[in-house]
């Protein structure tokens, strides 16, 4: 009779693992399904993931029986460094461990996983605050500076159905609060019909818990890019110094994460043509 043991179950076991930590990671990860994911050029022997910029033509006038204005286009790149290497380490005591009823194994991982998806969204947020234009007033959000978000993105010339407003909880109860996204009768219909924000003058509106109260910002997906070098990783290894059948167990994942389009259009210098956001007054 052929017997199924430990030993056969435990590649099973460990892809399983696997499995349940990049789902949960996933889910926890909202914000990385809204900018550009250059993962494919992460390959195994790189640094870093370079991407071309070329300048444009413009277009002009030739006279009748005269030659054009020969015009040149320029390369540069904007590099992305896969320098976030990311771990989680724990171990659990197997003492402790067979007193609960909880499935410690599963539920740590679970947690570790839920524990690296805040930590990209949060890395995504800093990059695009880092290079962010500053709406032209502080505190919270309004009207108009919704509109001076995507008046700037558009002079930029974002695709209008690549953009997102991305808003803290905190500022998602300041724009309930705002008359002219919630009262029908100013414009007929109410942008925020109910309590759920979907978009406002046509922009998607995404609530991230991973933003700050004070933190709110519009971005196209071509404004931030991230690439994953090493997608999360789990490994286990016997850690008996802390008793019979302890393990030691990380889960670990390798990127980076990049502000594109810096300096281009109307962005100064550092500043991304393609994000814009809160004003915190510095």
């Amino acid at each position: 009779m052929a017997l199924i043991a430990n030993t056969q179950m435990a590649p099973t076991k460990m892809d399983l693992i696997v499995e349940m930590a990049q789902r949960e990671l996933k889910a926890q990860a909202q914000l990385a399904g809204f900018f550009s994911d250059k993962s494919s050029f992460a390959v195994k022997g790189v640094k870093s993931v370079s991407f071309p910029k070329l300048s444009s033509f413009s277009v002009l006038d030739r006279s009748s029986g005269s030659a054009g204005t020969e015009q040149v286009v320029t390369a540069s790149v904007d590099t992305l460094d896969l320098n976030k290497n990311k771990q989680v380490l724990w171990v659990i005591d197997p003492s402790d461990e067979i007193q609960s009823t909880l499935n410690w194994e599963l539920e740590t991982v679970r947690l570790a996983a839920s524990a690296h998806g805040r930590q990209f969204d949060r890395d995504l947020v800093d990059a695009a605050m880092l290079a962010r234009t500053e709406v032209s007033a502080t505190g919270d959000i309004t009207r108009d500076l919704v509109l001076e978000m995507i008046e700037y993105l558009s002079k930029n010339f974002a695709r209008k159905d690549q953009v997102a407003l991305f808003i803290s909880p905190a500022q998602r109860t300041a724009m309930l609060k705002i008359s002219e996204f919630t009262q029908a009768q100013i414009f007929g219909n109410a942008v925020i019909p109910t309590g759920t924000i979907g978009s406002v003058y046509g922009v998607p509106v995404v609530e991230a818990p991973i933003l700050t109260d004070d933190e709110f910002f519009m971005a196209e997906r071509d404004g931030l890019a991230f690439a994953l070098q090493k997608a999360p990783a789990y490994d286990e290894q016997k850690a008996v110094q802390y008793g019979a059948g302890a393990m030691i167990r990380t889960l670990d994942q390798l990127y980076g994460v990049k502000a594109l389009q810096i300096a281009q259009g109307t962005a100064a210098a550092g500043k991304s043509a393609l994000i814009i956001g809160y004003n915190d007054g510095v």
